[in-house]
């Protein structure tokens, strides 16, 4: 963990906390050899760390990627027999799907990422496939839901204040994971036999923006009023919000890197082989979850 890492609801006293430097790699190695002296071989590692946003691009590669080799290389320094290494990954490090077949991205599917973010997903995915001296497993889940999530409460709470948000003039397809299904997803795929594979981790349904949004008006019991935005403008707001960003230091989440995916319209996935060969079913829709 980070030492900036919240552990409120971490308190089971099973758990022991270990912060370990990713961006030294040397260091990492002997915090990695001192671990397992204390505690044994490592036996499973996931993956988890990453940043999401930053108000440079340029530290997605650091941290995403480079410090992920870090890791990986570390415990190959550190002799450590890890049966299986998970990385948590993204949808993000998908090219998004056609909007005129409306056909789901299947995870052999080619293509590039859009964003700066999805493409050092892509790439330390890469490194793993080509480079991993253990057993891997590549996860890449779409929008997760669920409590204590910060980004996607904002669509909760917008809609709690009664405004309804769309950007573009169309409907965009979407996919989602409730929390809980992809904890279980990523715990299930770690401890499985399967090995050097990569999946798409969704609860397997279909669904849109307008769907997404009259479901919470529903829990909520609530009417909205429905505010449109051309993508120009959005990307007006979207500049301004960076600068405000970079002057500051606080992230936002609508900056120009994130509008790369917000105008692309179909950001669905197939999971259908994570559930097949997990032989498990998701116990969550967006039903359920919200």
């Amino acid at each position: 963990v980070r030492k900036s890492s919240n552990r409120q609801y971490l308190t089971d006293k099973r758990i022991n906390f270990f912060d370990l430097d990713l961006s030294n790699q040397e260091q990492l190695t002997d915090e990695l050899s001192d671990l397992s002296r204390q505690y044994g071989n490592i036996d499973y590692v996931i993956h988890n760390a990453g940043i999401t946003k930053t108000t440079n691009n340029g530290y997605y590669e650091r941290v995403n990627y480079q410090y992920s080799v870090h890791l990986i290389d570390a415990l190959k320094a550190s002799s450590q027999t890890v049966k299986k290494f998970t990385l948590t990954s993204s949808m993000a490090a998908s090219a998004p799907g056609s909007y005129v077949t409306k056909k789901p991205i299947d995870i052999s599917d080619g293509g590039e990422p859009v964003s700066a973010y999805g493409r050092s997903k892509k790439k330390i995915e890469t490194y793993i496939e080509e480079n991993s001296p253990f057993p891997y497993v590549i996860l890449r889940p779409p929008p997760v839901f669920g409590p204590r999530d910060h980004d996607m409460f904002t669509v909760f709470e917008l809609i709690h204040k009664k405004f309804e948000l769309y950007i573009g003039g169309k409907v965009q397809l979407l996919s989602f994971i409730y929390v809980k299904d992809l904890a279980r997803g990523i715990v299930k795929s770690t401890i499985s036999n399967i090995e050097n594979k990569k999946y798409f981790l969704s609860d397997n349904q279909l669904y849109d923006n307008v769907l997404f949004n009259n479901k919470i008006k529903n829990y909520l019991k609530t009417k909205t009023l429905k505010v449109k935005l051309p993508l120009s403008i959005v990307y007006v707001v979207a500049f301004f919000s960076e600068m405000y960003s970079k002057v500051t230091g606080n992230f936002s989440q609508l900056n120009l890197e994130k509008m790369n995916e917000i105008k692309c319209l179909n950001w669905t996935c197939d999971s259908s082989s994570f559930y097949e060969d997990m032989a498990i079913e998701p116990q969550y829709n967006l039903d359920m979850g919200i």
